[in-house]
Formats: structure tokens, sequence, C-alpha cells
């Protein structure tokens, strides 16, 4: 395990400064190279008005900031012990810690499975919220290593498919719950305690959900659709978005249910998972 925490070096150049300017930011960012060739632009669009807004928008968070600098690695290190201690496997995952400018809370690479990175400014303090969100970006990580074990060629998945974002999103939502037990249900999709009536919505119309996204999958997937369900940007169909991670949880519970814990995380190799998917979907 390495933790790279990039908060200090940002907090100590923005504390320097009577006004935090755009120039500012882009040193920060510069000094992070190998992070933020991730960050940006496949998790965040870099542009000039996006950096500007980010620099408004640190003020009211900066608290928070300073507040995860120190607690956040602890998490991670307990979280990631806790795995350890259930699959009995160190994964040796690189956890980068760094303040980005509002795009994504966290993300796994795919081209790295062990690679985390975790922006702050987007998550909340609270500790349970924090442990949930390090438990469910290890859950991809675990997912995957399931499957490696077993020689899995990741050639074949379709990374851009929304049917192949329901699986691996599910799978990292039901370990979280495993992980990190006994908290409000929406905790595991939103990481904060806003989450309630997001949730509600989703088992008001559970089965018009899975109608729709069917209809979405057998029309053909887009990015258009994948925002729909599984960005924040989404939530136009029901009036709330990313309702694809509740259909993922309830499709991994339904496959551990019929296989079993093991089977179902290393599911996708060597099996059609979307056309299993399709078939619960109906």
């Amino acid at each position: 395990m390495r933790i790279k925490n990039c908060i200090p070096d940002f907090l100590e150049l923005y504390e320097s400064k009577k006004e935090f300017e755009l120039p500012d930011l882009q040193t920060y960012i510069n000094r992070h190279p190998e992070i933020f060739d991730q960050y940006f632009p496949n998790h965040c669009p870099k542009t000039e008005e996006r950096l500007q807004a980010a620099i408004d928008k640190y003020p009211s968070k900066i608290e928070d900031i300073r507040t995860m600098s120190g607690k956040l690695p602890e998490i991670i290190e307990e979280i990631d012990g806790v795995y350890m201690n259930v699959f009995n496997n160190d994964l040796a995952i690189n956890y980068n810690i760094l303040v980005g400018t509002f795009g994504s809370n966290a993300f796994v690479t795919r081209e790295i499975k062990g690679d985390i990175y975790f922006a702050v400014e987007k998550l909340s303090p609270v500790s349970n919220h924090l442990k949930v969100i390090v438990a469910h970006e290890i859950g991809h990580v675990t997912h995957f290593s399931f499957a490696a074990k077993q020689g899995m060629d990741w050639r074949s998945v379709d990374w851009m498919h929304g049917l192949t974002t329901l699986y691996t999103e599910g799978a990292a939502t039901y370990l979280s719950q495993k992980i990190v037990p006994g908290l409000n249900k929406s905790v595991y999709f939103t990481y904060d305690d806003d989450g309630d009536l997001w949730v509600k919505c989703y088992e008001e119309n559970k089965l018009e959900v899975k109608k729709r996204f069917l209809e979405d999958v057998l029309s053909g997937w887009d990015m258009v659709k994948e925002k729909e369900w599984f960005r924040l940007s989404g939530g136009s169909y029901f009036g709330s978005n990313r309702l694809g991670y509740l259909l993922g949880m309830d499709y991994v519970g339904h496959l551990v249910e019929r296989i079993g814990e093991a089977e179902a995380l290393a599911f996708w190799n060597g099996n059609d998972v979307k056309a299993d998917i399709v078939a619960w979907l109906k």
C-alpha cells in the first residue's frame, strides 16, 4: 500500500496567497502531473472556466479539505486492512489524494487496476461517509482481482457499455456494504446523508426503472445514456440521477444469492455478463 497525499501541498500554496488565483491553481496542478494527467480530462474537463469556478468554490470547502488531509489517510489504512482481513488478499494499492476542480469525487484507473484517486473537495468529511467511499473504490480493485486470479482477458471487456458499468458499480457497492456494514442504505450510494429521497425514488419506481434501462440498452448505448444512468449530470427520466448504481446493487445481490459471492465477483470471466443482466432486467 502506498498513499500519496497532495492536500498539504495545496494548503501550503493556498494559504500563502492573499488571493488564490488561476496561476496558483495551475502551479499546484503542474507539481503533480502523474495525478492530474489521470484526472484531466476523463474525470473533469480542464477549461479556464472550470478552473476559475473551482477557485470560487474553495473557500466554502477549505475547512473540510483541512480535516480530510489528516483523516482520510488514516481511514484508507483502516479500510485497506479490513479488506485484507476479509479476503486474505494484499492488493498493493496506490492511493492518491488530491484537491481537484469539482469533477469526479473518486475513481479507479482501468489501465492500472490498483491505482485509486480521491478528489476531496467533492467529499463529505464525516468519517462514516469517507469509510464508505474508500470501501467502494477498494471494492472495484477487489472485484477486478477475483477475475484476474482466474486469468481474465481484460481485452474482452466492453468498458464503455452501460451493462458493464452496472455490473462493476454494483459489485463495488455490494462490497462497500460488506466492509462497512450497518449504515443507512442511501449512504452507500451518495456517500453523505442526503440520499434518502433518491433511494425512495428508485424503490417506488423499480419496475419502470428496469424497463427504461433495458430499453436504453437494447436501442444502443451511448454517452448520453451513460450520463443519464451513471453520472451526476443525469436524472432526466425519473428526476434522480445515477439510478444505475441502485440497479447494479440489486443485480449483484441477486447474482450472489444465485451462484455465491466468489462466483458472482468473477462472473464476467468466461460468462456473458451482459446477456445475464439483460435476462434479469426482463
